[in-house]
């Protein structure tokens, strides 16, 4: 999957959610949490690593 294919599906997994809260979830790494229970964690190391459960 090329960077644009998985960024397209980053936005369509989280396009009209609203967000509940951020935090910092350990070093290097953001978690925000929407109202309806999804999570992004964002990790700034190396190289960007988005994760959405």
């Amino acid at each position: 999957m090329t960077l644009e294919e998985e960024s397209e599906r980053a936005t369509a997994m989280l396009a009209g959610k609203m967000v509940a809260r951020v935090m910092r979830h350990r070093d290097g790494e953001v978690q925000i949490e929407f109202e309806c229970g999804t999570r992004l964690f964002v990790d700034g190391g190396t190289t960007l690593e988005l994760t959405i459960t």
